[in-house]
């Protein structure tokens, strides 16, 4: 059996349960996911995989072994493996994702215990087609979200989404997409594809109302702001999914938003640089090969 925690937004735990997945199938071991730190240190996001038709195994105390304390002791376990450099006693049990390049390494790996964000394709590419059947919801859509996708098949629909939230200590690291990014993403893709209706999905709709839309209205594209809706209740997530071709923000959420789309002439715009100042996080493999990053 192998353990992979989850931790992180909605996307982030996409991530981690297409790598649990694809890791197991590649190992061929029972998987469990660890969602303890949304009930202990970690509590900013809930944890949200159940509302999808995933194979949600959950793991329990019993099947933790000796991860029960370090998962309990998070903080103290993070300090004695990094700084005191436990990691060659822990490493044939505990294996913790290096940076954020494709890792090969992980799947000849004997641990129980895996930890990270996993945040490439080369991961769980092998699967993608069980995944994008897993990935959907078990409840159907609002009223709200089947007026949207009824207006999304009827169009030329291309997804826009715009990152404008984050904590305070995280916005210096992350960074935000800026105006002219998507100016620029906007340009390059109505040459392929005229008469275009934008769906604008974003974290921030008054931001997004107040400096965004005078600028699709400078360009008299036609567009729907995506609003009323609950980004935590995954409806956006499969809106997105239904478009055609996607603008993406440096986020995992717009992401998933455009690789659930299966269809194989989607264009994909996404931003060049994905993290502001991560200079040592080498984010080339996070961005699929036929996606355009600008």
């Amino acid at each position: 059996m192998i353990i992979v925690k989850l931790n992180g937004g909605l996307c982030n735990q996409l991530f981690q349960y297409a790598f649990a997945r694809s890791l197991s199938m590649q190992l061929k071991k029972e998987f469990r996911l660890d969602i303890t730190p949304f009930s202990t240190y970690y509590k900013a996001d809930p944890y949200g995989l159940s509302k999808f038709n995933i194979q949600e195994n959950i793991a329990k105390d019993s099947d933790m072994c000796g991860f029960i304390w370090i998962r309990k002791h998070n903080t103290f376990f993070s300090f004695i493996y990094h700084r005191l450099r436990f990691n060659k006693l822990l490493s044939p049990w505990y294996y913790l994702e290096k940076t954020f390049m494709y890792d090969p390494d992980v799947f000849s790996s004997k641990a129980l215990y895996f930890e990270g964000f996993w945040q490439c394709e080369k991961y769980f590419k092998n699967i993608k087609n069980e995944l994008r059947k897993e990935i959907t919801l078990k409840n159907p859509l609002s009223a709200h979200s089947q007026d949207i996708l009824k207006k999304i098949r009827e169009t030329n629909a291309i997804s826009l989404h715009v990152r404008r939230y984050a904590s305070e200590h995280i916005i210096p690291w992350h960074g935000f997409c800026s105006i002219e990014y998507y100016i620029e993403a906007i340009n390059q893709i109505v040459k392929c594809f005229p008469s275009p209706h934008f769906f604008i999905f974003s974290d921030n709709y008054p931001w997004v109302a107040e400096n965004f839309l005078p600028v699709l209205k400078s360009l008299k594209y036609s567009f729907t702001l995506v609003e009323n809706n609950n980004d935590k209740n995954g409806e956006d997530l499969i809106l997105m999914s239904n478009c055609k071709h996607h603008i993406i923000a440096n986020s995992s959420f717009g992401w998933w938003g455009a690789w659930l789309n299966p269809k194989k002439d989607k264009m994909v715009i996404a931003p060049k640089k994905w993290f502001a100042h991560a200079p040592k996080n080498n984010t080339k493999d996070l961005i699929p090969e036929e996606w355009i990053t600008l």
